[in-house]
């Protein structure tokens, strides 16, 4: 039972900021349709005079991690330690105080009317506040098996802050420091993947949990982790074997870890077969990697696209769908617009990959792959907007 003893008082707060999952699933859905539509304009025509921090290329791979996908990843886990631990989860003032901090970086970046030194501060801030506001209750519970999840905020924090160090020291793209970026988001989805979606597959499917294997669960989680680590010390991106070796890994055991969460039993269940989907895509983009590492004629950018459309955004459309509605005390069950947006971020994410394979022009493909993810983004944002922001319907907090 949640440790809150004061309804009254935490009635008193706005429903958008008594918990994190409320305004960083929320704000991070709409920043993620704004910064593709202005992507959009940058490639319908290159030579727009505006220019965001960093330009049209490094704000584009920065900001759709580390402006989108850290909001969800924060609010998810700011969320999710309050049922971990028992103890009330980040509400209130100092919820605003931390989403303000997220949100005066995203428009600094847009609009950089101040030195880049100031901008790169603030950006780089929001992580470290939020690991620090995470691991109170971590420490405080004494959940050790969780603890993990700060070292890999820290982390996140860092290449964003050297990120910040490439660009004011002139390089332009910073692409060592968005691959590394792009695994260790993906690292931190095959872990919470592993716990949550079996869980929740068993729970709606009435069927038996798999046991987690000891020995699969280590090498589909610590050879990613290698070559993370290995990407992210050394900077590399030239195809190396003994990446692809470790890639390679990584997609055949994650693979044989999905075949035993019954997904057979999950294509009535949009909810459920949506987390399954862009697990898959995880396991068939790592495989890609490999494919590179190898030698193959397989364009890294094209790949880690894979990951971050496919892996990380259709994963996360899959999962703020769910959680706000068992947070906000709905019935787990989506219509038809969330599911069609399922399909839609699929789509944008296999049309994005196969678009430089199949055409020297793939502009207008790529377009299509946005319009699709604004689509899927869009009819989230339609939908839980007014769940988003008004209390829970059965009176409780949160």
């Amino acid at each position: 039972m949640l440790n809150i003893t004061d309804l009254k008082q935490e009635q008193k707060k706005p429903p958008i900021f008594r918990l994190a999952f409320r305004p960083f699933f929320l704000f991070g859905s709409l920043f993620s349709i704004i910064a593709l539509l202005l992507w959009a304009i940058f490639l319908n025509n290159p030579s727009i005079a505006w220019q965001p921090y960093g330009g049209w290329l490094w704000w584009h791979g920065h900001e759709m991690l580390f402006g989108f996908s850290a909001a969800i990843i924060v609010g998810f886990l700011l969320t999710a330690i309050q049922n971990w631990s028992g103890i009330p989860g980040l509400s209130g003032w100092p919820l605003a105080g931390l989403f303000g901090f997220w949100l005066l970086g995203r428009l600094l970046m847009l609009f950089p009317i101040v030195p880049t030194e100031i901008i790169a501060i603030v950006d780089t801030l929001f992580l470290p506040l939020a690991a620090f506001a995470l691991a109170r209750p971590i420490v405080a519970a004494k959940l050790w098996r969780n603890l993990m999840f700060i070292p890999l905020i820290l982390l996140l924090a860092w290449t964003n802050g050297h990120n910040h160090y490439r660009l004011i020291g002139g390089d332009l793209l910073s692409l060592p420091d968005t691959q590394s970026t792009i695994l260790m988001v993906t690292l931190i989805i095959v872990i919470m993947g592993g716990r949550v979606i079996p869980f929740f597959t068993a729970n709606a499917t009435s069927a038996q949990k798999p046991q987690p294997l000891f020995i699969l669960e280590l090498f589909s989680i610590v050879s990613l982790g290698l070559a993370t680590a290995y990407t992210l010390i050394t900077g590399s991106l030239s195809a190396e074997p003994v990446l692809g070796v470790l890639f390679v890994v990584s997609a055949f055991t994650n693979a044989i870890r999905m075949g035993r969460w019954n997904g057979m039993l999950t294509f009535g269940n949009p909810l459920l077969w949506s987390l399954h989907l862009a697990y898959l895509l995880i396991i068939i983009s790592l495989g890609l990697l490999g494919a590179f590492h190898f030698g193959l004629e397989v364009p890294l950018s094209t790949v880690l696209h894979g990951l971050t459309i496919g892996g990380i955004g259709l994963m996360v459309l899959a999962m703020i769908s769910r959680v706000s509605l068992g947070h906000t005390g709905r019935v787990l069950q989506v219509g038809r617009w969330i599911t069609l947006g399922y399909a839609a971020v699929a789509l944008s994410a296999i049309v994005r990959v196969i678009a430089p394979l199949a055409t020297n022009h793939p502009s207008s493909l790529y377009l299509f792959s946005i319009a699709c993810w604004i689509f899927g983004y869009l009819a989230f944002l339609v939908i839980y907007w007014p769940m988003l922001i008004k209390p829970r319907v059965d009176g409780k907090p949160g």
